[in-house]
Protein backbone atom coordinates (compact mmCIF):
# COMPACT_ATOMS: atom_id res chain seq x y z
CA UNK A 1 0.00 0.00 0.00
CA UNK A 2 1.50 3.48 -1.16
CA UNK A 3 1.59 6.29 1.13
CA UNK A 4 1.55 5.01 4.55
CA UNK A 5 4.01 7.06 6.60
CA UNK A 6 5.23 6.23 10.17
CA UNK A 7 4.26 7.78 13.21
CA UNK A 8 5.66 6.60 15.90
CA UNK A 9 4.29 6.14 19.65
CA UNK A 10 4.16 8.39 23.14
CA UNK A 11 4.57 7.52 26.52
CA UNK A 12 0.77 7.00 27.98
CA UNK A 13 1.25 9.50 30.76
CA UNK A 14 -1.43 7.72 33.04
CA UNK A 15 -0.50 5.63 36.23
CA UNK A 16 -1.06 2.32 34.61
CA UNK A 17 0.83 -0.68 36.46
CA UNK A 18 0.64 -3.70 33.69
CA UNK A 19 -0.69 -6.40 36.00
CA UNK A 20 -0.27 -10.25 35.10
CA UNK A 21 -3.08 -11.36 32.37
CA UNK A 22 -3.53 -15.05 31.79
CA UNK A 23 -1.70 -15.60 28.48
CA UNK A 24 -3.42 -17.71 25.87
CA UNK A 25 -2.64 -21.13 24.54
CA UNK A 26 -2.94 -20.17 20.78
CA UNK A 27 -0.56 -21.59 18.03
CA UNK A 28 2.81 -19.41 17.39
CA UNK A 29 2.40 -19.99 13.95
CA UNK A 30 -1.37 -18.56 14.02
CA UNK A 31 -1.59 -15.19 12.21
CA UNK A 32 -4.14 -12.54 13.90
CA UNK A 33 -5.45 -10.03 12.28
CA UNK A 34 -7.24 -7.50 14.64
CA UNK A 35 -9.86 -4.38 13.93
CA UNK A 36 -9.86 -1.98 16.97
CA UNK A 37 -12.42 0.98 17.20
CA UNK A 38 -10.68 3.61 19.30
CA UNK A 39 -11.84 4.97 22.48
CA UNK A 40 -13.93 7.40 23.98
CA UNK A 41 -13.79 10.71 22.52
CA UNK A 42 -15.52 13.73 22.48
CA UNK A 43 -18.78 14.70 20.13
CA UNK A 44 -17.27 15.31 16.14
CA UNK A 45 -20.22 18.43 16.46
CA UNK A 46 -20.67 19.14 20.77
CA UNK A 47 -23.38 21.63 21.39
CA UNK A 48 -20.90 22.89 23.88
CA UNK A 49 -17.90 22.95 22.95
CA UNK A 50 -16.53 24.89 25.87
CA UNK A 51 -17.11 21.29 27.61
CA UNK A 52 -14.47 19.10 25.84
CA UNK A 53 -11.08 20.89 25.95
CA UNK A 54 -9.41 18.86 23.60
CA UNK A 55 -11.59 19.70 20.42
CA UNK A 56 -14.48 17.60 18.40
CA UNK A 57 -13.76 14.25 18.02
CA UNK A 58 -10.42 13.68 19.79
CA UNK A 59 -9.63 10.94 22.39
CA UNK A 60 -10.66 11.52 26.28
CA UNK A 61 -8.78 10.17 29.24
CA UNK A 62 -11.35 7.68 29.78
CA UNK A 63 -10.73 7.09 25.87
CA UNK A 64 -6.53 6.61 26.79
CA UNK A 65 -7.38 4.25 29.37
CA UNK A 66 -9.64 2.09 27.38
CA UNK A 67 -7.61 1.69 24.84
CA UNK A 68 -4.46 0.70 27.34
CA UNK A 69 -6.58 -1.59 28.51
CA UNK A 70 -8.08 -3.04 25.15
CA UNK A 71 -4.15 -3.71 24.30
CA UNK A 72 -3.84 -5.78 28.39
CA UNK A 73 -6.91 -7.44 26.92
CA UNK A 74 -5.32 -8.64 22.82
CA UNK A 75 -1.91 -9.68 24.45
CA UNK A 76 -4.02 -11.71 27.37
CA UNK A 77 -6.52 -13.53 24.83
CA UNK A 78 -5.08 -13.49 21.55
CA UNK A 79 -1.11 -13.66 21.47
CA UNK A 80 0.78 -16.90 22.66
CA UNK A 81 2.43 -17.78 26.05
CA UNK A 82 5.70 -16.06 26.16
CA UNK A 83 5.20 -13.58 23.43
CA UNK A 84 8.01 -10.75 23.64
CA UNK A 85 6.78 -8.19 25.11
CA UNK A 86 9.66 -5.59 23.51
CA UNK A 87 8.74 -5.08 20.07
CA UNK A 88 11.18 -5.91 17.51
CA UNK A 89 10.63 -5.16 13.77
CA UNK A 90 8.92 -8.12 11.51
CA UNK A 91 7.17 -9.00 14.96
CA UNK A 92 4.08 -7.07 13.53
CA UNK A 93 2.83 -4.69 12.07
CA UNK A 94 0.59 -1.75 12.62
CA UNK A 95 -1.77 1.14 10.94
CA UNK A 96 -4.25 3.60 11.58
CA UNK A 97 -6.93 5.54 10.37
CA UNK A 98 -6.23 8.73 9.15
CA UNK A 99 -7.53 10.11 12.21
CA UNK A 100 -6.10 11.99 15.75
CA UNK A 101 -7.99 9.25 17.52
CA UNK A 102 -7.47 6.47 15.67
CA UNK A 103 -3.66 6.74 15.75
CA UNK A 104 -3.38 7.70 19.40
CA UNK A 105 -5.27 4.62 20.31
CA UNK A 106 -2.74 2.35 18.30
CA UNK A 107 -0.01 3.64 20.54
CA UNK A 108 -1.81 3.17 23.43
CA UNK A 109 -2.61 0.11 22.84
CA UNK A 110 1.16 -1.31 21.96
CA UNK A 111 2.37 0.22 24.74
CA UNK A 112 -0.05 -2.56 26.52
CA UNK A 113 0.96 -5.18 24.23
CA UNK A 114 4.42 -4.49 24.30
CA UNK A 115 4.67 -3.29 27.84
CA UNK A 116 8.74 -3.34 28.13
CA UNK A 117 9.28 -1.72 24.87
CA UNK A 118 9.04 1.34 27.10
CA UNK A 119 11.88 0.02 29.32
CA UNK A 120 15.46 1.40 29.03
CA UNK A 121 18.44 -0.22 30.71
CA UNK A 122 20.07 -4.26 30.51
CA UNK A 123 21.58 -3.44 27.35
CA UNK A 124 18.71 -1.29 25.95
CA UNK A 125 19.54 2.28 25.59
CA UNK A 126 16.59 3.47 24.04
CA UNK A 127 13.25 2.53 23.94
CA UNK A 128 11.94 0.23 21.15
CA UNK A 129 8.73 2.16 20.04
CA UNK A 130 6.31 0.23 17.47
CA UNK A 131 5.51 2.39 14.74
CA UNK A 132 2.31 3.46 13.42
CA UNK A 133 1.48 3.39 9.15
CA UNK A 134 -1.47 6.24 8.83
CA UNK A 135 -1.81 7.42 5.42
CA UNK A 136 -3.19 11.44 4.59
CA UNK A 137 -6.27 11.55 4.66
CA UNK A 138 -6.10 12.00 0.46
CA UNK A 139 -4.56 8.27 0.17
CA UNK A 140 -6.19 6.64 2.99
CA UNK A 141 -8.08 4.07 0.43
CA UNK A 142 -7.68 1.09 2.99
CA UNK A 143 -9.44 2.72 6.11
CA UNK A 144 -10.90 6.42 4.67
CA UNK A 145 -13.33 5.90 2.57
CA UNK A 146 -16.37 8.20 4.43
CA UNK A 147 -13.44 11.17 3.88
CA UNK A 148 -11.58 10.41 0.84
CA UNK A 149 -14.62 9.17 -1.32
CA UNK A 150 -17.26 11.78 -2.98
CA UNK A 151 -19.27 8.85 -4.20
CA UNK A 152 -19.90 8.00 -0.57
CA UNK A 153 -21.68 11.33 0.39
CA UNK A 154 -23.78 10.56 -2.91
CA UNK A 155 -24.61 6.87 -2.11
CA UNK A 156 -25.75 8.37 1.46
CA UNK A 157 -28.12 11.18 -0.52
CA UNK A 158 -28.98 7.99 -2.68
CA UNK A 159 -30.24 5.98 0.16
CA UNK A 160 -31.80 8.77 2.33
CA UNK A 161 -34.73 8.86 -1.02
CA UNK A 162 -35.34 5.06 -0.70
CA UNK A 163 -39.15 3.93 0.66
CA UNK A 164 -37.32 2.38 3.99
CA UNK A 165 -35.58 5.46 4.88
CA UNK A 166 -38.50 7.79 4.12
CA UNK A 167 -40.71 5.59 6.14
CA UNK A 168 -37.92 6.12 9.09
CA UNK A 169 -38.28 9.69 8.71
CA UNK A 170 -42.01 9.87 8.60
CA UNK A 171 -41.92 7.48 12.29
CA UNK A 172 -39.90 9.93 13.80
CA UNK A 173 -41.74 12.70 12.29
CA UNK A 174 -40.68 15.78 9.88
CA UNK A 175 -41.73 18.62 12.00
CA UNK A 176 -39.89 17.25 14.27
CA UNK A 177 -36.49 17.15 11.93
CA UNK A 178 -36.93 20.51 10.95
CA UNK A 179 -37.15 21.87 14.80
CA UNK A 180 -33.97 20.05 15.70
CA UNK A 181 -32.23 20.81 12.52
CA UNK A 182 -32.74 24.39 13.50
CA UNK A 183 -31.49 24.44 16.45
CA UNK A 184 -28.17 22.85 15.63
CA UNK A 185 -27.69 24.85 12.38
CA UNK A 186 -27.61 21.75 10.41
CA UNK A 187 -29.88 20.17 7.04
CA UNK A 188 -33.27 18.67 8.08
CA UNK A 189 -32.30 14.98 6.48
CA UNK A 190 -31.62 12.22 8.48
CA UNK A 191 -27.89 12.35 7.96
CA UNK A 192 -27.68 15.77 9.38
CA UNK A 193 -29.20 14.39 12.44
CA UNK A 194 -26.25 11.98 12.97
CA UNK A 195 -24.22 15.00 14.72
CA UNK A 196 -26.77 15.78 17.14
CA UNK A 197 -27.02 12.04 17.47
CA UNK A 198 -23.75 11.63 18.15
CA UNK A 199 -22.85 14.56 20.84
CA UNK A 200 -25.89 12.99 22.63
CA UNK A 201 -24.60 9.84 23.15
CA UNK A 202 -21.44 11.20 23.78
CA UNK A 203 -23.02 13.45 26.82
CA UNK A 204 -25.07 10.73 27.80
CA UNK A 205 -21.78 8.52 28.45
CA UNK A 206 -20.48 11.32 30.19
CA UNK A 207 -23.54 12.19 32.33
CA UNK A 208 -23.81 15.53 30.93
CA UNK A 209 -27.65 16.49 30.94
CA UNK A 210 -29.68 17.03 27.91
CA UNK A 211 -29.61 20.58 25.83
CA UNK A 212 -32.93 22.36 26.78
CA UNK A 213 -34.51 21.92 23.31
CA UNK A 214 -34.87 18.30 23.85
CA UNK A 215 -37.15 16.08 25.79
CA UNK A 216 -36.08 12.27 26.83
CA UNK A 217 -38.22 11.13 24.27
CA UNK A 218 -36.38 13.21 21.50
CA UNK A 219 -32.95 11.78 22.64
CA UNK A 220 -34.68 8.07 22.81
CA UNK A 221 -35.48 8.85 19.44
CA UNK A 222 -31.79 10.09 18.30
CA UNK A 223 -29.74 7.76 19.86
CA UNK A 224 -32.16 4.86 18.58
CA UNK A 225 -31.59 6.72 15.15
CA UNK A 226 -27.92 6.75 15.11
CA UNK A 227 -27.72 2.65 15.79
CA UNK A 228 -30.24 2.45 12.69
CA UNK A 229 -27.82 4.87 10.42
CA UNK A 230 -24.95 2.88 11.23
CA UNK A 231 -26.81 -0.59 10.54
CA UNK A 232 -28.31 0.54 7.52
CA UNK A 233 -25.34 2.45 6.04
CA UNK A 234 -23.45 -0.51 6.30
CA UNK A 235 -25.58 -3.08 5.00
CA UNK A 236 -25.63 -0.89 1.49
CA UNK A 237 -23.44 -3.57 -0.76
CA UNK A 238 -21.97 -0.18 -2.64
CA UNK A 239 -20.44 1.04 1.00
CA UNK A 240 -19.43 -2.21 1.86
CA UNK A 241 -17.58 -2.83 -1.35
CA UNK A 242 -16.02 1.02 -0.81
CA UNK A 243 -15.48 0.29 2.85
CA UNK A 244 -13.97 -3.64 2.77
CA UNK A 245 -12.20 -4.08 -1.10
CA UNK A 246 -9.13 -2.97 -0.30
CA UNK A 247 -9.04 -3.92 3.14
CA UNK A 248 -9.76 -7.30 2.57
CA UNK A 249 -7.07 -7.41 -0.19
CA UNK A 250 -4.71 -5.81 2.72
CA UNK A 251 -5.20 -8.47 5.41
CA UNK A 252 -4.94 -11.45 2.92
CA UNK A 253 -1.66 -9.90 1.45
CA UNK A 254 -0.29 -10.11 4.89
CA UNK A 255 -1.63 -13.30 5.59
CA UNK A 256 0.07 -14.57 2.60
CA UNK A 257 3.54 -13.12 3.62
CA UNK A 258 2.92 -15.17 6.74
CA UNK A 259 2.28 -18.32 5.45
CA UNK A 260 5.34 -17.95 2.49
CA UNK A 261 7.63 -17.16 5.42
CA UNK A 262 6.50 -20.03 7.67
CA UNK A 263 6.86 -22.35 4.46
CA UNK A 264 10.17 -20.90 3.78
CA UNK A 265 11.14 -22.35 7.24
CA UNK A 266 11.84 -19.19 8.90
CA UNK A 267 11.46 -18.93 12.63
CA UNK A 268 10.68 -14.81 12.93
CA UNK A 269 7.43 -14.58 10.98
CA UNK A 270 4.86 -11.79 11.66
CA UNK A 271 2.65 -12.50 13.75
CA UNK A 272 -0.17 -10.07 13.96
CA UNK A 273 -1.50 -7.52 11.87
CA UNK A 274 -3.31 -4.44 14.32
CA UNK A 275 -4.85 -2.06 12.42
CA UNK A 276 -6.84 0.93 14.90
CA UNK A 277 -10.31 1.97 13.06
CA UNK A 278 -13.42 3.80 13.28
CA UNK A 279 -17.30 1.86 13.60
CA UNK A 280 -18.36 2.49 10.60
CA UNK A 281 -15.21 0.43 8.76
CA UNK A 282 -15.43 -2.81 11.85
CA UNK A 283 -19.46 -2.83 10.97
CA UNK A 284 -19.01 -2.43 6.78
CA UNK A 285 -16.28 -5.64 7.40
CA UNK A 286 -18.90 -7.45 9.27
CA UNK A 287 -21.43 -7.01 7.11
CA UNK A 288 -18.58 -8.23 4.61
CA UNK A 289 -18.03 -11.44 6.13
CA UNK A 290 -21.62 -12.67 6.64
CA UNK A 291 -22.56 -11.29 9.88
CA UNK A 292 -24.04 -7.74 9.73
CA UNK A 293 -25.27 -6.03 13.38
CA UNK A 294 -28.01 -4.37 14.17
CA UNK A 295 -26.66 -1.77 16.29
CA UNK A 296 -23.62 -0.23 16.68
CA UNK A 297 -20.24 -1.06 18.05
CA UNK A 298 -18.56 -0.35 21.54
CA UNK A 299 -15.44 1.61 22.11
CA UNK A 300 -12.60 -0.40 21.83
CA UNK A 301 -14.57 -3.20 20.80
CA UNK A 302 -12.18 -5.94 18.71
CA UNK A 303 -13.11 -8.05 15.08
CA UNK A 304 -10.61 -10.41 15.35
CA UNK A 305 -9.86 -12.71 12.40
CA UNK A 306 -7.69 -15.79 12.89
CA UNK A 307 -5.71 -17.92 10.13
CA UNK A 308 -4.97 -21.15 11.57
CA UNK A 309 -1.40 -22.42 10.36
CA UNK A 310 -1.83 -26.29 11.73
CA UNK A 311 -5.54 -26.67 9.59
CA UNK A 312 -5.51 -24.25 7.18
CA UNK A 313 -9.09 -22.27 8.33
CA UNK A 314 -10.35 -18.59 9.38
CA UNK A 315 -12.47 -18.02 12.63
CA UNK A 316 -13.45 -14.59 13.13
CA UNK A 317 -14.55 -13.08 16.90
CA UNK A 318 -15.97 -10.05 18.03
CA UNK A 319 -14.73 -8.85 21.12
CA UNK A 320 -14.04 -12.31 21.74
CA UNK A 321 -17.29 -13.88 21.02
CA UNK A 322 -17.26 -16.46 18.07
CA UNK A 323 -19.22 -15.08 15.25
CA UNK A 324 -20.73 -17.30 12.43
CA UNK A 325 -19.78 -15.89 8.89
CA UNK A 326 -21.19 -16.31 5.31
CA UNK A 327 -19.08 -20.17 5.21
CA UNK A 328 -19.65 -20.67 8.73
CA UNK A 329 -17.98 -20.42 12.10
CA UNK A 330 -14.87 -22.19 10.67
CA UNK A 331 -13.95 -21.30 7.14
CA UNK A 332 -11.52 -22.70 5.21
CA UNK A 333 -8.20 -20.74 3.69
CA UNK A 334 -10.31 -21.87 0.10
CA UNK A 335 -13.28 -19.84 1.49
CA UNK A 336 -11.89 -16.90 2.21
CA UNK A 337 -10.01 -16.72 -0.65
CA UNK A 338 -13.27 -16.83 -2.52
CA UNK A 339 -14.47 -13.82 -0.29
CA UNK A 340 -11.30 -11.94 -1.00
CA UNK A 341 -11.69 -12.22 -4.63
CA UNK A 342 -15.20 -11.59 -4.83
CA UNK A 343 -14.65 -7.98 -3.12
CA UNK A 344 -12.47 -7.14 -6.08
CA UNK A 345 -14.10 -4.96 -8.39
CA UNK A 346 -12.97 -2.89 -11.82
CA UNK A 347 -15.25 -0.07 -10.70
CA UNK A 348 -13.90 0.54 -7.07
CA UNK A 349 -12.51 4.13 -8.53
CA UNK A 350 -15.80 4.82 -10.31
CA UNK A 351 -17.64 4.29 -6.85
CA UNK A 352 -15.15 6.27 -4.91
CA UNK A 353 -15.84 9.15 -7.44
CA UNK A 354 -19.66 8.63 -8.05
CA UNK A 355 -21.48 11.65 -9.37
CA UNK A 356 -25.31 11.89 -8.23
CA UNK A 357 -26.43 11.32 -11.94
CA UNK A 358 -24.21 8.10 -12.22
CA UNK A 359 -25.38 6.58 -8.79
CA UNK A 360 -27.40 3.47 -10.85
CA UNK A 361 -25.30 2.71 -13.18
CA UNK A 362 -22.81 0.46 -11.82
CA UNK A 363 -23.10 -3.24 -11.21
CA UNK A 364 -21.21 -4.67 -7.98
CA UNK A 365 -20.84 -8.31 -7.46
CA UNK A 366 -22.97 -9.90 -4.66
CA UNK A 367 -20.52 -10.10 -2.09
CA UNK A 368 -21.58 -13.71 -0.88
CA UNK A 369 -21.43 -15.58 -4.37
CA UNK A 370 -19.51 -13.03 -6.80
CA UNK A 371 -22.24 -13.37 -9.40
CA UNK A 372 -23.13 -9.96 -11.00
CA UNK A 373 -26.13 -8.33 -9.63
CA UNK A 374 -27.41 -4.70 -10.13
CA UNK A 375 -27.59 -2.76 -7.04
Amino acid sequence: MKNWFPVWGFTLCLSMVAQAQPESDHNHNDYVVTLVRHGDRSPRYPLNPELWPMGPGEMTDLGFKQCYEAGKRFRSTQLPAGFPSRWQPKLSYHQARSLDRTIQCATTLLQAIYPDSQKTGSGNEFAEVPPVYAAPVQYDYLLGFTQLCPGYRVLISDMQKSPLWQKKLAEIGVDKIRLWAKQTGQKPTLHAMMGLADALNVRKLHNIPLPEFLTPSDEQQLLDLLHWFMAQMSKDGRIVQLASQHLVKAIDQRYQQHRACLESGRTSCESFYLLSVSDSNILALLNALGSPRESNVPYTSMLTLRFSASNRTVKASLDNESLTLSCGTTCSIEQWGQLVASLQHPDWSKLCQLKESEVHTIALPDISTGTEKEK
